[in-house]
């Protein structure tokens, strides 16, 4: 039987960036703890064939650790512990690693910290009401937060503080507040000075209202008190902004609280900039997962016509607002999930546009690509090793790679958003 805490020394990291060690031939996974690394930890939680683990104490730690700069990392930014340069060779090594690739180009982010566009906090209950973040490796124990998280700018862990000394200052008992607050969305348009956030309880008669400048806007949604996740069942309140605006490049691209939208706008139009040159002149481009219709409306000036494809309603009434707002006629949205779209859509397209969530690409859609066989392929993932990889392995038979490069949207994390353009073999 093992020990619940333990010393090991780590001579790897895995896929996702967790450090490994071996107990009987068992992975042992940490994050927090990187190569060549010694270190006191406790296992969280057994599975099969692996273990996961938080650090308690380094015992002997790598020349590139640095302190931490804030006592909750593990939950948000397990690698700020490490120097941002490092961070870089350590993904490098990753993906070298499980792409079997010779030379790796990752682009820097220019913002290591405060460059999310939006972040989720919950509440922690003592005394008076806080902000916090789940612990790693559990659903029930929470860090509580002072000062909000420095993956985001100031003005969003102000106003989200503002939020929650408005929750204080109200009526509601604090030992009723668990049982009411579920937690918080902060969004801010990095290049309009914009603040939007969402309150979400488990009731539907709760109101409190924070004074709001007139940059900011605040809703307040009943969410399912059964699902973990902050869902939008039912708007109760909204005042001040309704959505914000990016500039990217020149366009305006709006979008609401509850559509998607990527993080790291720097490297997003670094991005952008790379498709464009990647497919020359578009022809006919169709953009699956297309959210509020940012890629599409980039490419429809060297495109004859683009559809997008987006199953959230509200990202597809912003697409639409944004192909009006920009003066652009060739992009047309439908509201439909890629899996019950119709697939003549994928009739005559030159160009392919896929940014999928995490999960990657539903089957439905390599059938179709199979069938239908574009010219070129267009890839954005923010989960290279394992979705894109599958997925790109689905079509190799029909497609090469010509261009992949990797961009570091998330520093201080694991994480990485990568491009692939594949063209028809």
């Amino acid at each position: 039987m093992i020990k619940q805490k333990l010393e090991l020394f780590f001579q790897d990291l895995d896929y996702d960036g967790a450090a490994v060690s071996f107990i009987d031939n068992k992975k042992v996974k940490v994050f927090g703890v990187f190569p060549n690394e010694r270190a006191i930890i406790f296992i969280t939680s057994k599975k099969k064939n692996e273990y996961q683990g938080i650090p308690l104490e380094i015992v002997e730690s790598s020349p590139f650790r640095v302190k931490q700069s804030e006592d909750h990392y593990l939950s948000c930014s397990p690698w700020q512990v490490i120097q941002y340069d490092y961070q870089l060779e350590l993904k490098k090594y990753i993906l070298k690693k499980f792409f079997e690739l010779d030379d790796i180009e990752i682009v820097r982010s220019p913002k290591i910290w405060g460059y999310r566009t939006k972040m989720e906090f919950s509440f922690f209950l003592d005394q008076n009401i806080n902000l916090a973040f789940f612990k790693r490796g559990t659903y029930k124990a929470k860090y509580k937060l002072q000062n909000g998280c420095l993956l985001a700018s100031k003005p969003m862990n102000d106003f989200a503080i503002k939020i929650v000394e408005c929750l204080r200052n109200s009526l509601l008992p604090l030992q009723g507040d668990q049982k009411i607050l579920k937690g918080i969305i902060v969004r801010e348009s990095k290049t309009c000075n914009q603040i939007i956030s969402s309150l979400f309880v488990k009731t539907n008669d709760f109101y409190i209202q924070p004074n709001l400048k007139s940059n900011e806007g605040f809703f307040i949604f009943y969410s399912n008190p059964l699902s973990p996740a902050f869902t939008f069942d039912q708007k109760i309140f909204s005042a001040g902004v309704e959505s914000l605006t990016e500039k990217i490049d020149n366009l305006k691209i709006s979008y609401g609280i509850r559509s998607f939208f990527q993080n790291n706008i720097d490297l997003f139009l670094e991005a952008l900039n790379d498709i464009k040159r990647g497919i020359g002149e578009g022809g006919k481009v169709l953009e699956l997962y297309c959210g509020v219709g940012t890629i599409g409306l980039f490419l429809s000036s060297i495109s004859k016509q683009v559809v997008g494809v987006e199953i959230n309603e509200e990202a597809c009434d912003f697409a639409k607002m944004n192909a009006y707002q920009n003066g652009i006629r060739n992009f047309n949205v439908l509201n439909v999930g890629v899996e019950k779209m119709d697939e003549n859509l994928f009739e005559n397209v030159d160009i392919l546009v896929l940014d999928p969530p995490r999960s990657g690409l539903d089957q439905k859609i390599i059938k179709y690509v199979v069938k239908y066989l574009p010219k070129k392929i267009v890839y954005l993932s923010c989960n290279p090793l394992l979705t894109q990889f599958r997925d790109f392995k689905d079509l190799s038979n029909f497609y090469r790679i010509e261009f992949f490069k990797f961009y570091d949207f998330y520093p201080q994390t694991p994480h990485i958003e990568s491009l692939l353009i594949l063209v028809k073999k």
